[in-house]
């Protein structure tokens, strides 16, 4: 079941609300001592993270589908993702850093389809059929006070929260009755180059006291389509043969005179100085 975005949060007696987990979204089949976690696009996680085989023996049920995501968690228990890049292209399993599942809904129980079961009744069992422990988690709500929550996860600088009808279904679909608001971060960069296929571009921000430019990687366009063509009738007027700065050699890639400001959201910067989830939203010429 997939979230709609909106942009603002709410409060609404009709609704839950949830910290919005950034990691790996999965299915976890449990079926005794057996365990398949199942990515969206229905690839097995399982042999990537085997410290998780440890969740099937906190479950008290025979067998049952659960929906949650894989994470991270820092010693304060917020997710850090960048801890989780690399885990499943790695051909054998590395627990350096050990996850978490943290689960949210139960879809089926002892054989018993739960999908029509509304929310907060499959809340309820999920409460009581798990165990917690470092390896397993439920994943707290509050009822009505969407704002609150909201401040909250901004004050802590998490990613979001998710809104949730009391009464939803669980539906293999993206839908309504489930909202995500993300939160956004802002600021002002320089656009240094675009993709030849024109889907992004790569953008550095100014460092301080100087004049030099700190490379701050690809982002996605979301201008209008009237900005983004004048935009590409513009910047191959600026092109150049190589950026200001030191980047290894990125084919596919047409560097361009850092003439053009733009604003980019994004929902953090990485360990790697490059902007998570970036978006040109504006030109500031």
């Amino acid at each position: 079941m997939l979230l709609f975005e909106i942009e603002k949060p709410f409060n609404s007696p009709d609704y839950i609300f949830e910290l919005k987990w950034d990691g790996y979204r999965a299915l976890a089949f449990i079926n005794d001592n057996n365990l398949l976690l199942q990515s969206r696009n229905q690839k097995n996680l399982t042999p990537y993270f085997s410290e998780l085989k440890s969740i099937t023996s906190l479950f008290k049920g025979t067998n049952a589908v659960l929906d949650g995501e894989i994470c991270y968690l820092n010693r304060d228990g917020k997710p850090v993702f960048e801890k989780l890049q690399g885990r499943i292209w790695q051909k054998k399993s590395n627990i350096k850093y050990p996850v978490t599942y943290i689960t949210w809904d139960i879809l089926g129980l002892n054989n018993n389809d739960l999908t029509r079961t509304p929310l907060l009744e499959r809340k309820k069992i999920l409460q009581n059929y798990i165990q917690e422990s470092n390896r397993l988690k439920r994943s707290k709500y509050i009822k009505e006070k969407g704002k609150e929550l909201y401040e909250m996860a901004e004050e802590e600088g998490l990613e979001g929260i998710v809104a949730k009808k009391v009464n939803s279904p669980y539906e293999f679909k993206r839908s309504k009755y489930w909202y995500k608001i993300k939160i956004w971060q802002y600021t002002t960069a320089v656009i240094v180059g675009f993709t030849r296929d024109k889907e992004a571009l790569l953008v550095g921000k100014y460092l301080k006291d100087n004049n030099k430019i700190s490379f701050m990687g690809r982002v996605k366009i979301a201008l209008n389509e009237a900005e983004k063509k004048a935009l590409f009738r513009f910047l191959p007027t600026l092109k150049v043969k190589k950026p200001p700065f030191k980047v290894r050699h990125k084919q596919g890639i047409s560097w361009v005179k850092p003439a053009i400001q733009c604003k980019v959201k994004y929902t953090e910067i990485t360990s790697n100085n490059t902007f998570r989830h970036g978006f040109v939203v504006k030109l500031k010429i």
